[in-house]
């Protein structure tokens, strides 16, 4: 039964951790990413605060 609980959580985790990830990218922080491969509290900051560069309108 722990395995199955275990196995949820780390699953739920590596979504997580791929989510933000993404997101951090996205934003424009590549330093960011590149950190958070090593300390993933990195991704979390980097998908948090606003992007690099403001979006253009046409």
């Amino acid at each position: 039964m722990w395995y199955a609980v275990g196995g949820g959580v780390a699953l739920l985790y590596l979504i997580l951790i791929f989510t933000l990830g993404l997101t951090t990218l996205r934003k424009g922080h590549w330093v960011m990413f590149i950190l958070g491969i090593f300390v993933p509290l990195f991704w979390l900051i980097g998908a948090v605060i606003p992007p690099r560069t403001a979006a253009q309108t046409v």
